[in-house]
């Protein structure tokens, strides 16, 4: 319980790497707030992944939002649901395969090279890459032209994106998180904070010189066939029937078989909703969401949209190059958007580029 505002809530002048660099979430509240003011106010929010995921923490922004906006009325009545039986029940109806799966475990990872030494000098930095409203449009229209979701667009374009760096690796094996919270029948729950997150695991095989649009339909072919076998169950099936009476160790082994953290990470907001992030008085301008704090050469992009911008995020413990190497692979991933939606106009470019 927190009785004191000041251990969540601080002012600064200015953001820096050393920051929030070590919080203690076992021990310390598992929100932290950092407000730097001037002629356009920076609000930070970081919270643990221990209390919630990115869906729970866009429920949580939203409500932050709402007690800002109508103070304590916007709690009045509301609370969280964190029961666990609907997805005991659902575990029920989708028994697990006949043969285990080592599915969470690719025989070849995708990787990135190593810029410095383990031992090297690092700090903390978020950044990314920002695809205005038009961008998304055409996006839009060219899923809905080949059939495919954005989602499917987003994640082949990532692994090429990473398979670049090493074309040797024809298998495109890259986790993709999925918020189980969808899987609720007649949800009567307004809050539900807490990690309800699984993910499904696409392995499509795409060498370096696949066409971003060939890619493309492999991963939604492979999605498809992961959507209707509820794959994504997998990862919480043997947590799920043990977690009541297993140690805390057993516990830890059977999330590393299952959902245990690679080098290479995808995640995907989605939308957040404009019309809920919204505080009294002030203009919400842009909206960041990332996930994790990585050591390069690990790497995860965090894809969201706010008001119709497409926003390609990364955190990344780093060096100076090893940030900057971060910040140049969310840009090609936004190149290779561009190629996918219209690949003529981009080779143009590219070629007029050249030319100049």
């Amino acid at each position: 319980m927190v009785h004191d505002a000041s251990t969540i809530v601080r002012v600064v002048d200015r953001l820096t790497p050393d920051l929030d660099a070590a919080p203690d979430w076992f021990h310390q509240p598992q929100l932290r707030v950092f407000i730097v003011p001037g002629a356009t106010t920076t609000l930070v929010l970081t919270m643990s992944h221990i209390l919630t995921d990115g869906s729970g923490f866009k429920q949580y922004l939203y409500l932050l939002c709402a007690c800002y906006n109508r103070g304590s009325e916007a709690v009045t009545g509301v609370q969280n649901t964190v029961k666990l039986d609907w997805l005991q029940e659902l575990i029920k109806t989708h028994p697990a395969p006949e043969e285990e799966s080592n599915v969470d475990h690719p025989a070849h990872a995708l990787a990135l090279p190593r810029l410095a030494a383990k031992t090297a000098p690092r700090t903390a930095h978020v950044g990314g890459v920002v695809l205005n409203g038009e961008v998304i449009k055409r996006l839009i229209q060219a899923t809905h032209d080949q059939h495919v979701t954005v989602n499917d667009v987003l994640l082949a374009l990532f692994g090429k994106t990473v398979q670049a760096y090493d074309p040797e690796v024809t298998a495109l094996a890259i986790a993709c998180p999925t918020d189980m919270r969808q899987n609720i029948e007649n949800d009567q729950a307004t809050l539900r904070i807490a990690n309800h997150t699984a993910r499904y695991n696409p392995a499509i095989e795409s060498p370096v010189s696949d066409s971003l649009r060939t890619t493309v339909q492999k991963m939604h072919a492979g999605m498809a066939a992961l959507k209707a076998q509820d794959q994504f169950l997998d990862s919480v099936r043997s947590l799920m029937q043990q977690y009541q009476h297993e140690s805390i160790a057993d516990l830890q082994q059977i999330v590393e078989a299952h959902y245990h953290v690679r080098p290479i990470g995808y995640t995907n907001f989605g939308i957040i909703d404009d019309e809920r992030l919204i505080l009294a008085g002030l203009s919400v301008t842009d909206c960041l969401l990332t996930g994790s704090f990585r050591i390069a050469p690990m790497y995860q992009i965090a894809c969201s949209t706010f008001k119709g911008r497409l926003t390609l995020g990364f955190n990344m413990i780093g060096t100076p190059q090893e940030v900057q190497f971060g910040q140049d692979l969310a840009g090609a991933m936004a190149s290779r958007l561009e190629m996918f939606i219209d690949p003529v106009t981009a080779t143009a470019q590219s070629v007029a580029t050249s030319i100049e």
